[in-house]
Formats: C-alpha cells, structure tokens, sequence
C-alpha cells in the first residue's frame, strides 16, 4: 500500500502523516516502503533520509532499494550522513552482499547495481520525483 501510494506522488499527500507514522514500524521492508513513499508524496527528503539510513545499517538487503530512493532524491549534500554512507559503502572492500561460504548467481549484478546508485547520487544525477 505505501509504494502504491508513493506512485500517486503529491495526489497521495494526504497519506503523509500515516506513511510518516509507518517510520516507526517493526517491520523493516515495510519502513523502508513508507520513507520511499513519504518522500515521494512530499518532496521532503530529510525526515525520509534518517529513516532510510537508519534501515541501511540495521540489514544489507534494503541498500539497493536505499539507494534507488537516495539516488532519485538528487545531489546528496557533501559532508551529510547520507554522503559519508555512501562513499563508505563505494570505498568498502566486503561486498554488501558477501555471505561467509557462498554466494548467489545475482550477487555481482546486484553489487553493481548498489555501487551504480551511490555513485548516482553522490554527482546528483537522479531522476527526481516519479510525480
């Protein structure tokens, strides 16, 4: 429901004080889902900013979906927490997705595609809102 509501963009901006109460959910795919759609219903990427890099740290399978909103958001301001998290994560010799003893067929595209979207928003080169 959230990511539907974030496609409707500033129409859905009634829904923001619901999406912004989601913030705090225990469900972790389910938060990162409200600070997508927060930010897309409002343009604010402050408050949805914290959310997101908050999940970011707590588990490494939200970073792509992370990074896809970071990256649309536009220039990350240097120096800010979402700066210094993304270049830590480009200059990180671990993989996101490295796994003791295994690994699966689309990790490598997968780390590609999370490497891509830092460098993305780190030079602004998002698409902006999908409204």
């Amino acid at each position: 429901a959230a990511t539907a509501l974030g496609a409707l963009g500033p129409r859905a901006a009634v829904a923001a004080p619901r999406l912004r109460g989601l913030l705090a959910h225990e469900e972790l795919w389910l938060r990162v889902d409200a600070a997508v759609a927060l930010w897309e219903v409002t343009g604010r990427s402050q408050e949805t900013t914290e959310a997101l890099l908050a999940d970011w740290e707590r588990s490494r399978h939200v970073r792509v979906r992370v990074a896809e909103c970071v990256a649309r958001m536009g220039p990350v301001p240097e120096g800010s927490a979402a700066a210094h998290v993304l270049r830590s994560e480009l200059a990180s010799v671990r993989r996101h997705n490295a796994m003791d003893g295994g690994y699966g067929s689309h990790d490598i595209h997968e780390d590609e595609k999370l490497l891509e979207l830092c460098r993305r928003a780190l030079r602004g080169t998002g698409k902006g809102t999908t409204a």
